[in-house]
């Protein structure tokens, strides 16, 4: 039964009204389904990529766990002189770095990648330095130069390799390694804070070069000086030629 007041036609709903309802609960679901799947997925990825991150993370506190223990060798060696030369030599190697194969490093931060990976480089330049130094440094047969730059230089991988590894350790739980008494990063530390003395002890006491020791004089007026001079002694040396 149609009831009609004052005569108006009775209310028919639009087809938007009958389908818009039906759409809006379609769209809702399908938004709500996409979500808790991309919820899924992304918190899959995000645990995978965690226990590779500590995996990996296990697997370079042992490897530095090595690099310390080497660095630490080459700053305390006590050297060996040479019955024959004199010359005082090493009695320890300097050590390398080698990682993994098939290192996924995209697991840690960028940063923390970047400190990890230039170890290599790190080492590269320092035995380069140390190198250079044996070669055209103070020469034999203490080789001082030599001997200081490589402590020094071992130090300062070893004491990186100790905080690489504490930030493993915090960030993803590795275990650190037990050294009784021993204190590899004390040492490091003592080591550079004693070379870093005698050398600004020693650029203190250098006695400052002298402006008179260096000439201003530009390239262009050393050689019109130089063409000046030449004919002059030309002139001087046809004046004394025999009439």
């Amino acid at each position: 039964m149609n009831v009609s007041i004052g005569g108006s036609a009775p209310f028919q709903p639009s087809l938007i009204d009958t389908v818009t309802p039906g759409v809006t609960v379609a769209l809702i679901a399908g938004i709500t389904l996409f979500l808790l799947n991309w919820g899924r997925e992304w918190l899959t990825a995000h645990l995978k990529r965690k226990s590779d991150a500590e995996v990996l993370a296990f697997s370079l506190v042992n490897l530095f766990d090595t690099l310390i223990s080497r660095c630490a060798d080459v700053v305390d060696d006590p050297l060996h002189q040479d019955q024959k030369t004199q010359f005082w030599q090493s009695t320890t190697k300097t050590p390398d770095v080698i990682f993994p194969e098939h290192v996924i490093w995209s697991v840690f931060p960028k940063a923390l990648q970047y400190k990890i990976r230039s170890m290599p480089n790190k080492i590269d330049v320092a035995d380069r330095n140390i190198s250079s130094l044996w070669e055209y440094g103070d020469g034999p047969p203490e080789f001082s130069d030599a001997f200081e730059e490589r402590t020094w230089r071992y130090s300062w991988i070893g004491l990186e390799a100790c905080r690489i590894n504490d930030i493993l350790a915090k960030k993803y739980g590795v275990p650190i390694l037990d050294r009784g008494e021993w204190n590899p990063e004390a040492r490091f530390m003592r080591e550079i804070e004693k070379i870093s003395k005698r050398r600004e002890d020693e650029k203190a006491n250098t006695l400052p070069q002298q402006d008179w020791m260096f000439s201003s004089t530009t390239m262009e007026e050393l050689d019109e000086r130089h063409s000046k001079l030449t004919a002059d002694l030309g002139i001087a040396i046809k004046n004394r030629r025999p009439k």
